[in-house]
Parts: C-alpha cells; sequence; structure tokens
C-alpha cells in the first residue's frame, strides 16, 4: 500500500465535494478506502484541502458556494458495558 501524493490527494478533495462515492474512488485509484479517509481525516497529505479549496472555488464555484470545507471527522459509537458482571449477573 503505497499513500496518495499531493496532487492525488487535491484530486480526492474535489471529488468528495463533486459528490463521488468512495467505492468510485477506491476503483479510481485502486487503494483501499482507509487510505481515502486518511487524506480526509488529515493524518497524511496535510495542507491539501485548502489548497484543493481554491481550486475548486476556481473550478465550480457554484458548487462551491454550497460546500462544508471540513476534514472529515469520525463519528464512532462507544459501546460501554456495565461495570456488574454483565449477563452473569442475570444468572445470580
Amino acid at each position: 500500500m503505497s499513500y496518495f501524493t499531493d496532487e492525488q490527494a487535491r484530486e480526492i478533495w474535489k471529488a468528495r465535494w463533486r459528490g463521488e462515492t468512495v467505492q468510485s474512488l477506491v476503483g479510481k485509484y485502486g487503494e483501499n478506502q482507509f487510505r481515502l479517509y486518511e487524506v480526509w481525516e488529515e493524518k497524511k497529505n496535510e495542507g491539501t484541502r485548502l489548497i484543493a479549496y481554491e481550486e475548486f472555488k476556481r473550478e465550480n464555484p457554484e458548487i462551491a458556494a454550497l460546500t462544508n470545507p471540513i476534514a472529515h471527522i469520525p463519528r464512532r459509537k462507544v459501546i460501554s458495558f456495565p461495570k456488574d458482571n454483565g449477563q452473569l449477573g442475570l444468572f445470580a
């Protein structure tokens, strides 16, 4: 697995704002979907989001006006278990 270049990362950002699906980008770049999220969470290729947004505003001003250019924020559901014995407490 390789990382994206800064040019590819800018294209990935613009594709996201145009509404392309993750699966279409996986097919286009032949990379794992988690590599795309590394770009969108700015774990890799830092700074490409702002450059891509400036380019996107010039290329597609009508779409850019409706676009939220923030980085992807993962929404993870945290499951916590009770402090007692869990299911074993049901049998007591």
